[in-house]
C-alpha cells in the first residue's frame, strides 16, 4: 500500500505488449528483393538481347535488274555528234578548287580524332596525345613556323603508328588518320 504522504502515487504496471508480427509481416522484406531481383534480371536480359541481336541497319533489300529483252539482232548506228555541236553544247565554266589551307586540314583532323574518340575508335589517352600533337602543329603553324608544323606532324604520324602496334587505335581509325596525315604533311614544306 502506498503512503498517504507521498505525492505521487505509484501507477500499477502496465503489462509490455509487443509488436505482432504477422505471417504476411515478415514476407515483406522478401517480396521487395525478389521483385528487384526478377526486375535487374528483365533488364539485363533486355540489354542481351540488344547487344547480340545483330546490325541494326540491315540494308534495303535490292530488287532484281531488269531482264534484258533483244528485239533485233542487226546493230544499230548512232550517228556521232560533230566537234563544232559538241563544243557549243558544253558551255559550262571550268570549277577552280582552292587547295586546303594546312590550317583548315589540321582543324579538320583534330575534329575527326575527337569523334573516334567518342566512337571508342580510339584509346581515351591516345587520343588526346594525338590532338596534343595536332594542336602543337596548329599553334606553330599560325606563328609562321611551318617547318616546326611539319615536324609535329611526323611526330604525330609516328604517335599514330605506335597506336596502332599497341592495338590502342582501331585499323579503320588508323586508315582515316594516316590519309588525313598524308593531306596535311602534303600540304605543308618539306622540313
Amino acid at each position: 500500500m502506498p503512503d498517504p504522504h507521498d505525492l505521487y502515487q505509484p501507477t500499477a504496471p502496465m503489462p509490455v505488449v509487443e509488436q505482432q508480427r504477422g505471417v504476411y509481416r515478415a514476407a515483406d522484406h522478401r517480396r521487395v528483393a525478389l521483385l528487384a531481383a526478377a526486375g535487374s534480371a528483365v533488364v539485363l536480359a533486355a540489354l542481351a538481347v540488344w547487344l547480340f541481336s545483330g546490325d541494326d541497319d540491315t540494308p534495303p533489300p535490292v530488287a532484281a535488274p531488269p531482264a534484258v529483252v533483244v528485239t533485233s539482232a542487226a546493230p544499230v548506228e548512232t550517228p556521232e555528234p560533230s566537234l563544232a555541236e559538241t563544243e557549243a553544247a558544253t558551255t559550262t565554266v571550268p570549277v577552280t578548287v582552292r587547295p586546303a589551307q594546312p590550317a583548315e586540314l589540321i582543324a579538320a583532323l583534330r575534329a575527326v580524332v575527337d569523334s573516334l574518340e567518342d566512337q571508342g575508335e580510339i584509346d581515351d589517352d591516345g587520343a588526346e596525345a594525338l590532338d596534343r600533337r595536332l594542336k602543337s602543329a596548329a599553334d606553330r603553324l599560325e606563328r609562321g613556323k611551318a617547318k616546326d608544323a611539319a615536324r609535329k606532324m611526323d611526330e604525330f604520324a609516328e604517335k599514330l603508328v605506335d597506336l596502332r602496334e599497341d592495338d590502342d587505335i582501331s585499323q579503320s581509325a588508323f586508315n582515316a588518320l594516316a590519309s588525313g596525315a598524308t593531306q596535311v604533311r602534303a600540304a605543308l614544306p618539306a622540313r
